[in-house]
């Protein structure tokens, strides 16, 4: 009797201890919030910007490349534009994207949470259908070669498809302003902390391309785009 009493007792306290450990308020994943306060939605798009407080850093994140026609506009004849890049443009909030997490049925983005990033395009074209962020390259590269982001063969909810998925995180873990936080991007493989590379900026011939280095982050936040519904394909 003494022996059922003691190994229902070490089963209790191995229970206890495994339910202690899942629920510890450092693991409590934290909701992701836009420039409104407001929690990141699967459902919703957001463009990737840089912080105000940032100024003169660039604007949002859009496909690229950026071409510019003599008068200074850009060219609109470049078919299938397939590198992820920033805006050189405070102004230019760049293409709005959506955030799709590994739970189908996941509703709020949380820090630290995989996800598929995928660009919104307002009309189309079949063969230009190319939207979901993967990364390219060796990983995570180097200095002079560093592994790129672009969107030539994503796609979302492929748990297999290591390269297209993402995080996002806190650019300080002591930041405690829920109204306007900053926070980057990164890729962790396997989702292994020790892993993880930050997404940054890297010029190439003069275009802001983005990615992939350990230590050198590119602040973000997200403003969520007003103008979803109008003409709105996911």
């Amino acid at each position: 009797m003494k022996r059922i009493i003691l190994l229902i007792s070490l089963v209790v306290a191995f229970y206890s201890s495994c339910t202690s450990a899942r629920t510890t308020p450092n693991q409590v994943l934290q909701v992701v919030r836009d420039t409104n306060g407001e929690i990141l939605r699967s459902d919703s798009r957001y463009f990737v910007v840089m912080p105000p407080v940032l100024a003169g850093g660039g604007g949002g994140v859009t496909r690229g490349p950026i071409l510019e026609a003599e008068d200074g506009a850009r060219d609109a004849n470049f078919v299938c534009p397939f590198q992820v890049m920033q805006t050189p443009l405070n102004s230019d909030q760049g293409r709005a994207v959506f955030f799709k997490p590994r739970a189908p049925n996941q509703i709020e983005i949380t820090e630290s949470s995989d996800v598929n990033i995928k660009f919104h395009l307002d009309n189309p074209i079949g063969i230009c259908n190319n939207t979901v962020w993967e990364v390219e390259g060796k990983i995570p590269g180097t200095a002079l070669k560093p592994a790129f982001l672009s969107t030539n063969g994503g796609e979302t909810g492929n748990p297999s498809k290591v390269t297209t998925w993402f995080q996002i995180k806190k650019l300080n873990d002591d930041d405690d302003d829920d109204v306007n936080p900053m926070y980057i991007l990164v890729f962790c493989p396997n989702n292994h902390e020790d892993t993880c590379s930050e997404i940054t900026i890297h010029y190439v011939y003069g275009q802001r391309r983005l990615v992939l280095k350990i230590g050198d982050s590119f602040p973000v936040v997200f403003v969520k785009d007003n103008n979803y519904g109008i003409n709105s394909i996911e």
